[in-house]
């Protein structure tokens, strides 16, 4: 589903933003999501390259990571096993609801995934380590073009 920029035309795939947010265009045009004209059409591919997730920190012990260890997506969504280090399944549920928009140049700082300072992606695996005894794993995510 995209919706148009009334300015200039450009499309944007609704489902990489947050609902009630407007959206301001390359064109500088505000667009509000909600009162846009939606409908089905095939995006096209904006940005090759790859997202890397890379282990920043563990609290706890991790029998997965070690810090420093990476995770590649090619092409934003087909794991690159030769250039990952190891992959768990409590980090792959910490990316999913983000790995698209961050892919397509959503602004991490937009998904509430950076601070102000380096406006860098971070998640954080979804092991509760004060009850497993297992580590919570904290993640960057990057795009690289």
């Amino acid at each position: 589903m995209a919706f148009e920029c009334p300015q200039c035309g450009k499309q944007y795939d609704i489902t990489l933003f947050q609902y009630g947010k407007t959206i301001r265009c390359d064109c500088g045009a505000e667009v509000d999501a909600r009162k846009a004209q939606v409908r089905s059409v095939r995006l096209p591919r904006q940005y090759p390259g790859q997202i890397v997730i890379t282990v920043e920190s563990i609290r706890g012990t991790c029998p997965v990571y070690s810090v420093g260890n990476r995770i590649v997506l090619d092409e934003g969504y087909r794991i690159n096993v030769k250039e990952s280090d190891a992959i768990c399944m409590h980090s792959l549920a910490s990316v999913m609801p983000y790995y698209v928009a961050l892919y397509h140049g959503v602004d991490p700082q937009e998904l509430g995934l950076a601070g102000e300072k380096d406006g860098v992606a971070r998640v954080q695996c979804l092991d509760p380590c004060e009850l497993t005894g297992g580590g919570t794993v904290v993640f960057t995510i990057e795009r690289r073009s």
